[in-house]
């Protein structure tokens, strides 16, 4: 009986370690065939970044992502006037942090908050704004928040410092941030668009359209199930003209699901949310329109809309700007399968902040 049990024990180790083999080798067959997809050395730079972070987790790959963006080189053009002087982070919340993990060739002082919370922060000093006005009247300081920048630009500009000595990474973030989904130079609008917006939040996508299409469209079908949000969105987009906004999420069936809704961009559907919401797919909503543009960022839930959304893909085969982010398997899973729905695309990939979201995947 010991003998036959250890066959047993054997035989199952065989069989798993046959079916992980199997499990690699496809995955290495998947990750080849979208970098062959990739139409231009920007996309395959970024893909490569990206897909060592989700195996390694190592976060020098997302620096070296963001270092390429626009927001980046200016940061570092406007500091470089002044090599080698300290400079200060006026922040202290997640901004501040990317920011500092994202440069650590500066020479970071510390930080400066209105509200200050600690006198230290990763080993450095942090400041309340009177303090910082009486010692640091001649500093080098860089805006971190991109919710606040303007106030903060009007109290340094109050407290007479230096307009070059103010680096305002907040606006260029929030500008890096606005460009998404509509800037590449390949996607040009038609005059029958019928924009898909998967994750309206706050109606910037739909207004980044209206600008993209230069208000000539068919029509905007937009989806945002969280009610604060969506209420938001109703009131924000009241003026636009041919757009359904409907409460619910894209996935892969209709029905319903446990949402963790949030009223911001973090809300998601997620196994112990507060609440309920509706499911559709997006191929029953679409019925015989002839969608031209889908955009997707919906916190994680992308490969189920994808699903939801097939046959539209392949009968309409419409221009797609896809979150590739939320989750270390997106940048291989999602690309995988939309080369499966519809093999014929090509793919462009583009990074718009100085972490590690917002990365798109564009499938024309």
């Amino acid at each position: 009986m010991r003998g036959s049990c250890d066959a047993d024990r054997v035989l199952t180790y065989l069989r798993t370690e046959r079916e992980k083999s199997m499990q690699d080798r496809k995955l290495m067959e998947s990750i080849s065939k979208i970098y062959g997809h990739l139409a231009d050395y920007e996309s395959r730079e970024i893909y490569k970044a990206r897909l060592l972070y989700s195996l390694t987790g190592d976060y020098r790959e997302i620096c070296g992502i963001a270092a390429r963006t626009a927001a980046a080189k200016k940061i570092r053009e406007q500091i470089a006037d002044f090599p080698g002087e300290p400079v200060w982070i006026w922040g202290t919340g997640f901004c501040a942090d990317y920011l500092r993990r994202g440069f650590p060739e500066i020479n970071w002082a510390g930080y400066v908050d209105n509200y200050r919370r600690e006198e230290k922060k990763d080993g450095l000093p942090v400041l309340d704004a009177d303090g910082f006005r009486e010692t640091c009247r001649d500093a080098v300081v860089v805006i971190s928040t991109i919710l606040w920048q303007r106030d903060i630009y009007r109290q340094l500009m109050s407290y007479h410092f230096e307009l070059g000595r103010i680096v305002n990474a907040g606006k260029l973030m929030q500008e890096l941030f606005e460009e998404q989904y509509f800037d590449l130079p390949f996607l040009t609008a038609g005059r029958d668009e019928v924009f898909v917006d998967a994750g309206c939040f706050d109606g910037l996508s739909v207004k980044g359209f209206l600008k993209w299409s230069e208000g000539v469209y068919r029509e905007i079908i937009a989806f945002e199930p969280d009610r604060q949000c969506h209420d938001a969105c109703q009131k924000e987009l009241a003026h636009v003209k041919n757009l359904t906004l409907i409460p619910k999420g894209l996935w892969s069936s209709s029905g319903a699901l446990s949402f963790h809704e949030t009223g911001a961009s973090d809300s998601a559907i997620a196994e112990n949310g507060e609440v309920q919401i509706g499911t559709v797919r997006l191929d029953d909503v679409a019925g015989e329109k002839n969608v031209t543009f889908l955009k997707m960022d919906i916190e994680g839930a992308e490969r189920e809309a994808l699903a939801g959304a097939a046959g539209t893909i392949r009968r309409c085969r419409p221009k797609l700007a896809v979150s590739i982010y939320h989750k270390p398997e997106d940048i291989w899973e999602l690309p995988g399968l939309i080369l499966d729905i519809c093999p014929d695309y090509r793919f462009y990939i583009r990074h718009y902040s100085l972490r590690d979201a917002e990365t798109v995947l564009y499938a024309v």
